[in-house]
């Protein structure tokens, strides 16, 4: 939910809908985050998912991402940074800013906070802020605090931080409970009793954070590091105008930007070139590539395909260019060798012709099979982009998992969707005699199976069939080969088994 909400075409989820995160544990699945209706239906984070469904049958459920959750939680960050140079993401749900030095660039601290929600909102993060002179105390006052914005200087910091709970004071759970125990339920409860007792019960942690929290202790603030973007700029003598002179400036951007990204031993996955008019605007030109590159004479022809979408809004000229890597990749060097292998086709081989591809026909229109984890034909591999990062798959373990193991091949053409035929079976479970397929008949000479594939039931939708199917290698008199299954099983559906023909052997 985080990751879709910190974009800026994230939409926030309906509100009046119950929503829950879930994550499976030893005892089952778990709530981990929801949303205002949840709450009000009495779910906290915690509770088993089948209590919370008995309650409200038609919650709705999605699986929580914690490693995506942190990632998003960076990029959130470190887009906090054109309010702060200080920032740091606060795991599992926080982000943390210093503005010592810059609420007056934007009218104060109260106008800051204003506009910091105002964006955060717009992209469809619910979002408690607090402002307060300690990192300890704007921590407690955002999440424990009544008021959902609220900014408390350090005269008012004890009175505000009393009446709220321990746990405000980034305690473990332990120590909270055994607190709480004690009837020290309130930060309140702590300020003022003797220290000695309650460091030798507790620790000395819970005193410093108490102390960090009020002031009385100083905390350090390590922010986050920025990546490092490698870039390249010029500046141009007069404004340019035309494609030819647009082009050269491009050369020279893309021999920089991969000198620079060979220097580190990197690769760029996606560049943007801006073009900077003389008015103050700029146009944008942003560019992926299917594997990491830091060939300029690759990038400028891509680039250079691109530049008609801004033929006609150059204005009085461009007086500036910059070519940014966002995203880079380590880039070993390869040794080419002798070998059998020498001659077998990489990646990089074939990922110029792909980006040139994408270039010309869109990224959704360019895909590569990505094996999936499934026994069913059909899902056992999906389209994706050739554009999203390989996620290490080892097709050659898919396959010896699918097909080795069972001792089934997989046909070289697959149908989208399987056709129907007419059988003749001498025994029910058995293979076909005989089959009419598009109006011809085959007779079978050879049949190799059964292969049983249990259904899917946990991913089946409704209405779709959950019916076991035995698949069979068919070859006729022709020596044609076929993928035959039966979709059922006589002894135990109600309905007589239909016969289909999924694919065809080479």
């Amino acid at each position: 939910m985080m990751r879709d909400a910190a974009t800026p075409n994230g939409r926030k989820p309906h509100e009046a809908e119950p929503l829950v995160l879930v994550t499976t544990t030893d005892n089952g699945q778990r709530i981990t985050a929801l949303n205002s209706a949840a709450q009000a239906l009495g779910f906290s984070p915690g509770m088993a998912l089948a209590d919370a469904r008995a309650i409200h049958p038609a919650l709705r459920v999605a699986h929580a991402d914690l490693p995506g959750d942190e990632r998003a939680l960076i990029r959130l960050a470190l887009w906090c940074q054109c309010f702060s140079p200080l920032t740091r993401p606060d795991f599992p749900d926080g982000v943390s800013l210093d503005i010592a030095g810059c609420a007056h660039l934007f009218g104060g601290e109260t106008a800051l906070m204003e506009i910091l929600a105002a964006k955060l909102d717009r992209f469809g993060l619910t979002a408690r802020l607090a402002l307060a002179p300690t990192i300890g105390g704007a921590w407690a006052l955002a999440r424990h605090a009544s008021d959902a914005r609220l900014a408390v200087a350090r005269p008012a910091l004890v009175e505000h931080m009393a009446p709220l709970p321990v746990c405000a004071l980034r305690l473990e759970e332990s120590t909270v409970k055994a607190l709480e125990k004690l009837g020290l339920k309130r930060v309140g409860d702590l300020i003022g009793k003797p220290r000695a007792p309650l460091a030798s019960r507790f620790g000395p942690l819970a005193l410093r954070r108490l102390d960090e929290a009020l002031g009385h202790e100083d905390e350090s603030f390590r922010p986050l590091n920025p990546p490092h973007l490698h870039a390249a700029q010029c500046r141009f003598a007069e404004p340019i105008v035309t494609q030819e002179a647009i082009g050269i400036a491009i050369d020279r951007l893309s021999r920089d930007l991969c000198a620079m990204l060979e220097k580190s031993g990197k690769g760029a996955r996606r560049v943007e070139l801006r073009l900077f008019r003389i008015d103050g605007w700029f146009e944008a030109l942003p560019l992926a590539t299917s594997i990491a590159t830091r060939d300029a004479a690759h990038l400028a022809r891509l680039l250079g395909e691109r530049l008609d979408r801004i033929e006609d809004r150059a204005g009085f000229g461009f007086e500036a260019a910059s070519l940014t890597a966002f995203s880079v990749e380590t880039l070993a060097v390869r040794q080419e060798d002798l070998g059998d292998d020498a001659l077998t086709t990489r990646d990089g081989d074939i990922a110029p012709l792909l980006d040139r591809l994408v270039n010309r026909f869109g990224a959704r229109n360019v895909t590569r099979a990505e094996p999936h984890a499934s026994f069913l034909p059909e899902r056992a591999a999906r389209a994706v982009s050739v554009l999203k990062p390989a996620q290490g798959h080892d097709w050659q373990a898919h396959a010896r998992c699918i097909q080795d193991g069972a001792g089934f091949a997989r046909p070289l053409f697959l149908f989208a969707v399987p056709e129907p035929v007419t059988t003749l079976a001498g025994v029910p479970d058995g293979p076909p005699t005989r089959f009419e397929w598009r109006r011809v008949a085959h007779r079978v000479t050879r049949a190799e199976g059964p292969e049983r594939i249990a259904p899917e039931w946990w991913r089946a939708p409704l209405g779709a069939s959950r019916k076991t199917r035995d698949y069979f290698r068919i070859e006729d008199e022709a020596g044609r080969r076929f993928w035959l299954f039966r979709d059922g099983l006589y002894e135990r559906d109600e309905e007589t088994p239909r016969w289909f023909i999924h694919g065809v052997f080479a």
